[in-house]
């Protein structure tokens, strides 16, 4: 069943997260303080776990499965042909870097960080969340 206030809330969360990257990227890194590391670190963390929260809930509104890992979301849209190989990949780096930010705090290399702003990296799931989103509207009619 189609949860529309879960819908609504992982998209608004999205779409300030999506805001504040695009207004670190229209700044330059040399400007950025540590404050600003932190907080683009914790913006892209939370962009990139409501992006997975909606794979899992795609995966399970469009093929009724279950699928509790991070990456089963992702590996069973690529198995059903919903991802494109050269999509699957990025997704699994950007999770992996998800994965580096939540449980490798104390290594994280501020160049990666820097260049993920910089060359926007993040799109590739803003445009995957519109998709999406039209797909389970179709869906429910």
């Amino acid at each position: 069943m189609r949860d529309i206030q879960y819908e609504q809330a992982l998209l608004k969360h999205q779409q300030k997260m999506l805001r504040l990257l695009n207004e670190f990227n229209n700044e330059t890194a040399e400007t950025w303080t540590e404050r600003d590391l932190l907080a683009i670190q914790r913006t892209l963390q939370i962009f990139i776990e409501s992006f997975i929260g909606m794979a899992r809930y795609l995966v399970q509104q469009k093929y009724t499965l279950s699928v509790s890992q991070s990456r089963e979301a992702i590996d069973e849209l690529k198995t059903r042909g919903d991802l494109t190989a050269n999509q699957y990949q990025q997704l699994l780096a950007i999770i992996g870097f998800r994965n580096i930010l939540v449980h490798d705090y104390l290594d994280i290399n501020e160049a990666v960080v820097e260049a993920i702003i910089m060359k926007k990296s993040y799109v590739i799931m803003e445009e995957l969340l519109e998709q999406w989103k039209n797909e389970l509207d179709v869906l429910a009619n």
